[in-house]
């Protein structure tokens, strides 16, 4: 009896033993495991993990698996809503002379390289990002260039109100994004309340901008996309303006664009109260605003342009392009508060 049961004791030893030795090996194993990549692999967003180090995330380009927490953004001309969302930007790439948000860059050390002809791909690679967020309406191979560099994901700027939420959900910072979308509704709304003494009778109001050989009018909106104020001067109609009825004939003719270029001879159809001249460049310089009075004082010597009821009223205004032909949650403020400005109120 005692041997079976000096047996039996020892049959529980090596149990124990045996459950002692494995215990003290899984760490090991598992850290070892993490360390090679094998469970480390992408999370798809909404099965995050405490231990994960990269999601998988959907935008414009398809599916990616992005760092969880990138600490190195490299943006390539999104730099208005990355700036306002205050992600850890290292490289901005402006087009040409869009550079109405140098300075506020340049302030938190962000390297500032500017897209001409292309993108500088030198530039991006010497950022050294973790993860690059561009432009959907980036040419392919351009896109393919940057992600071979790091993990590329793209958006619609166009669509600014639509992508900011998407990136926020991207990088699990969505509380910002609604922060920022609240705040856009709160500016509208005051800038409703300064100028409610001009809109108050509803007015009609046309967007122009001049072009060297015609001329192109811009609709309050996109048609064939979900927010109203898509289109570059989605804003000043949403202070209060209406569309002048050519501008909203030819958007409902053509509800995918953005604008349309009309002749001299379509002036006449033009019964807006309020006309707004966009400068004729995109970089906002002094010289392309002074070509742009140019071409305004020439066409101003037509009689069909001395017809029109905004030029009898005294209701035509430049704007300068530089802050109107672009989308982001500071550019539309800064659109709102030349409106105000022109039409002589006070900014925000």
């Amino acid at each position: 009896m005692y041997k079976k049961l000096h047996l039996k004791l020892t049959g529980i030893l090596l149990v124990f033993t045996m459950l002692l030795v494995a215990c003290s090996q899984t760490p090991a194993t598992t850290s070892q495991q993490f360390a090679d990549g094998v469970q480390s692999g992408a999370v798809t967003k909404g099965n995050s993990s405490a231990d994960s180090t990269t999601k998988t995330v959907e935008s414009a380009n398809g599916s990616r698996d992005i760092p969880a927490k990138p600490e190195r953004i490299v943006s390539i001309n999104m730099e208005d809503i990355l700036l306002s969302l205050e992600v850890p930007l290292v490289l901005a790439t402006p087009i040409g002379r869009q550079d109405y948000l140098n300075e506020q860059l340049k302030a938190q050390g962000v390297t500032v390289e500017p897209i001409n002809e292309s993108v500088n791909f030198e530039a991006v690679i010497s950022a050294n990002p973790d993860l690059i967020i561009a432009n959907a309406s980036l040419d392919s191979k351009i896109l393919e260039q940057l992600d071979k560099i790091a993990p590329t994901i793209t958006y619609d700027r166009r669509n600014w109100q639509e992508s900011i939420v998407q990136i926020a959900e991207a990088l699990d910072i969505e509380d910002k994004a609604e922060q920022l979308l609240q705040k856009n509704k709160d500016q509208v709304s005051e800038a409703q309340q300064r100028i409610a003494d001009i809109t108050k009778t509803k007015p009609t109001a046309a967007f122009l901008r001049l072009e060297e050989k015609d001329m192109r009018l811009f609709f309050s909106s996109i048609l064939s996309t979900p927010f109203s104020g898509s289109s570059y001067v989605g804003a000043g109609y949403e202070m209060g303006f209406t569309p002048d009825s050519l501008v909203a004939k030819l958007e409902a003719e053509n509800p995918e664009r953005m604008n349309a270029n009309i002749s001299v001879e379509l002036l006449p159809e033009i019964h807006a109260d309020y006309l707004f001249i966009v400068s004729i460049s995109s970089d906002g310089s002094d010289e392309a605003l002074q070509k742009t009075k140019d071409e305004l004082s020439e066409i101003q010597q037509l009689q069909v342009w001395k017809s029109l009821p905004a030029v009898q009223s005294g209701h035509v205004y430049v704007l300068n392009a530089k802050n109107w032909l672009i989308d982001g949650p500071v550019a539309e403020s800064l659109k709102r508060n030349e409106m105000l400005e022109v039409l002589g109120l006070s900014a925000q």
